[in-house]
């Protein structure tokens, strides 16, 4: 029997090539669509769940209050870690990570500029499930000048010798380090990766004590496995108390702390100071979401044309029942017909997968495996969505064709009656609706997506570079400023003490003229050092007062800048002539700098205070002529290579290390456009299989049209009305549904682009061109065939 099932399927195959094509086409580029999503997910979804008792594992972090709103950060102090150790038993282990970057190395004849380092406490390993290939977990960090390194750099720097022992010389600090042990390289699904692990005791040496008693240092991160049984919310909630109590830096009404459990932060943190940029739970719901959209459109397909199909099955039915065939018998063949399409879809699907996935992974910043498709959870997964989706899609088609009369059968006159041709109809609108909600939402990621990238930062990037000072001499800066500036290309020159664009590690307290110093809020701003010229350098606008002058010598010692939002924050009229208390000095307000976006555009812009402070300039920033790039750079390198002898020149372009802070948002724009458009040739391989099949059926009506005197024009528009009518009921139905969920999307964008009603109609009028020019071709074949042909039976 499963052998007739199998012969008679495998015949009706080649002899519906066009349909069984179009079938398969569908099914397997929908399987692919989703195999790929699924990896994908499933990659986000395994972040840091190779770490012993993760489930036990938080990260302590700290949020603001800032104008009335906390603002959180991954970040807290290395104090604060021993003062939780003491006072909280049910925390097992805390280690310390201080992330470190830009850094010299040097071994042998080699000088190396490393990105990827930290300073850790000596219980990393007991914390963090890293695996050792040299050296002893427990003995590795223990003590000052101790480095781990990975197993990439242990075969960077020594090739084929053993590392262990060997010494590297940081010239920036200086220090030494001996190496202590390798590791294997941190795995992609991990939440950070570092090359270097240095031992948290060398700090002493490069940082001094300040570090180690001061709670207000907050650039750290510290992370806590909890007792089994321990409650985290208990935990929290005493977190208010414990502040009063042990940071006499804070109140627990402008700082606060809480937990974050390790498994979660990939997906679930995306606050200030995170190590990487994280992914997101939205887009994990969103591609779910997607893949059962592309999944649908591909099994509406295979049962629209499969029941449209029916009426040239109809005599074939009406036979076999007249030979006995019993319904459970068609019911049969007409599952197995089913089955053996989803079998050969997602044979290919696995072909089309791992044949893609080199290309997927570039494309989506992944490091997924090809043998991750053959894994038992993979295999197991397919064969139960073969059994469901051959029972799904099969189901209507084998209930429909096998309740058939053979009498009506033998007449010719099957086909699903007024009920399947609703049916159809319903399926298409469905394929429609998703289609149209799919192109409007990919607009609406691409509108907030550009919104972001060409927002107006408040300066002018275009033509600055930023070039790292850290090991420069600092008392030969303004002499390396004005050799710089000797040549014409070079137009302005800047310094500040922090990187931009990017996070503002520096925060300050203090109490200010006319403002309540028992404030509850407005406790603490960003502090940024610079120069007489940044802000010239960068084109922000001074909106009230004046920039940093040389003409004023107190400069230098006691005035300050502040941006408009700090002004608002200490409710300020006026602000010039103001006197701020940062410290034990008392400051005087000479100007105010219109707020611009030092930071990136996920995070609002802070208030911020600017001083002036020569001795902390880690960058320079220079504004160059585009006419004579090649000219200006050279010259840079040159008088860099004069005063920095220890390490290469590098440099940056300030609008590409803007774009870098966007990358998730555009891989995820482009990710989700891609498979936006995998699914419309799904639905447009469904509607092309459809109108060939009703120009087909009404091959006799278009002859009788013909002959009577139609158009060729209104032949193919009969064909295509009904096609038409159901997009537009189906925009109808896709716009309200679609914005309700983009725009809570949107929301969630601290600076975000108006939705408007362009997506909408760019989407539907997409959708039609795409419907028209599908289904048109084989329209207008079928108005300009032969009539003769088509009645040639009558």
């Amino acid at each position: 029997m499963y052998k007739n099932y199998l012969t008679i399927t495998f015949r009706v195959f080649n002899r519906e090539r066009l349909y069984s094509l179009i079938n398969v086409s569908g099914l397997a580029l929908g399987f692919t669509c989703c195999l790929l999503i699924y990896l994908f997910i499933s990659d986000e979804l395994s972040y840091d769940r190779f770490h012993s008792d993760g489930d036990r594992i938080y990260r302590v972090s700290a949020a603001y209050m800032r104008q009335g709103v906390w603002e959180p950060y991954a970040s807290n102090a290395w104090k604060t870690a021993e003062l939780i150790k003491n006072n909280y038993g049910e925390v097992e282990e805390l280690v310390r990570i201080m992330p470190d970057n830009n850094t010299l190395f040097e071994y042998g004849d080699k000088k190396i500029v490393e990105e990827r380092l930290a300073w850790v406490d000596d219980n990393f390993f007991k914390l963090f499930s890293f695996p050792l290939i040299q050296g002893n977990t427990a003995e590795a960090l223990k003590g000052p000048n101790k480095v781990v390194i990975s197993e990439s750099i242990a075969g960077k720097y020594f090739g084929t010798e053993n590392p262990m022992g060997k010494i590297f010389k940081l010239s920036d600090y200086p220090i030494e380090l001996q190496v202590s042990g390798v590791m294997k390289d941190m795995p992609s699904n991990a939440h950070f990766h570092f090359d270097f692990l240095i031992s948290g005791e060398t700090l002493r040496q490069v940082v001094g004590e300040g570090l180690f008693t001061n709670v207000g240092w907050d650039s750290q991160y510290l992370y806590a496995r909890l007792a089994p049984g321990a409650d985290p919310a208990r935990i929290e909630a005493t977190f208010p108390e414990f502040i009063n109590k042990n940071l006499d830096f804070w109140k627990s009404t402008t700082f606060k702390m809480f937990l974050q459990p390790l498994r979660s932060i990939h997906l679930q943190s995306n606050i200030g100071r995170e190590f990487e940029a994280n992914g997101s739970l939205t887009r994990i719901y969103t591609f779910s979401v997607v893949a059962v959209f592309i999944l649908i459109i591909a099994c509406v397909n295979y049962m629209n044309l499969t029941t449209a199909r029916s009426m040239r099955r109809a005599k074939e039915v009406g036979m076999r029942k007249v030979l006995g065939a019993k319904r459970p018998d068609l019911m049969g063949q007409f599952f197995a017909e089913s089955f053996v399409m989803t079998a050969i879809a997602i044979l290919l699907a696995i072909l089309f997968s791992f044949l893609l996935l080199p290309q997927f992974n570039q494309f989506a910043g992944k490091e997924i495996s090809r043998n991750v498709l053959f894994s038992p959870g993979i295999i197991s997964g397919l064969l139960i969505s073969l059994a469901i989706i051959a029972l799904v899609s099969g189901f209507y088609p084998a209930l429909v064709l096998s309740s058939f009369k053979p009498l009506n059968n033998m007449k010719n006159s099957g086909g699903g009656g007024n009920f399947g041709l609703v049916f159809r109809k319903g399926l298409v609108l469905l394929q429609f609706v998703i289609s149209i909600g799919l192109i409007a939402s990919s607009a609406i990621v691409l509108k907030q997506w550009t919104f972001m990238k060409n927002k107006s930062l408040g300066i002018n990037d275009d033509m600055l570079i930023s070039v790292p000072l850290q090991t420069m001499d600092r008392r030969r800066i303004d002499v390396f400023t004005q050799e710089l500036l000797a040549n014409p290309a070079i137009r302005k020159a800047g310094l500040s003490n922090m990187r931009m664009p990017g996070w503002i590690g520096n925060s300050t307290g203090y109490t200010a003229q006319d403002v309540n110093a028992d404030e509850e809020v407005n406790k603490s701003m960003k502090i940024i050092r610079i120069d007489y010229d940044f802000l010239t350098t960068i084109e922000a606008k001074i909106v009230e007062g004046r920039n940093f002058s040389r003409n004023f010598p107190s400069d230098t010692l006691s005035s300050i800048i502040l941006n408009e939002s700090a002004v608002t924050q200490l409710g300020w009229k006026g602000a010039v002539g103001k006197w701020m208390q940062l410290g034990n000095t008392k400051y005087t307000v000479v100007g105010v700098v219109n707020d611009f976006h030092f930071e990136s555009l996920h995070r609002k812009i802070p208030p911020i205070i600017f001083v002036f402070n020569p001795r902390a300039f880690n960058w320079i920033y220079l504004k160059v002529d585009k006419a004579d790039l090649t000219s200006a750079l050279a010259h840079v390198e040159k008088i860099y290579g004069k005063y920095v002898t220890n390490r290469e020149f590098s440099f940056t372009f300030l609008n590409d290390d803007i774009e870098k802070q966007y990358v998730a948002e555009q891989k995820f724009t482009e990710v989700f456009s891609v498979f936006t458009g995998l699914a419309i040739i799904i639905a447009c391989l469904g509607t092309f299989g459809l109108i060939s099949f009703s120009a087909e059926r009404k091959s006799k009506e278009i002859g009788i049209r013909k002959v009577l005197g139609a158009s060729v024009g209104h032949v193919s528009f009969l064909l295509i009305r009904e096609f038409v009518v159901l997009l537009l009921i189906a925009s109808a139905v896709a716009w309200p549904v679609t914005y309700y969920f983009l725009n809570g999307w949107i929301q969630e964008f601290t600076y975000r682009t108006s939705i408007g009603t362009m997506p909408f109609i760019l989407a539907t009028t997409l959708a039609a061109f795409i419907v028209v020019l599908t289904t048109g071709f084989r329209a207008v074949k079928a108005a300009l065939a032969n009539p003769v042909e088509s009645l040639r039976s009558e």
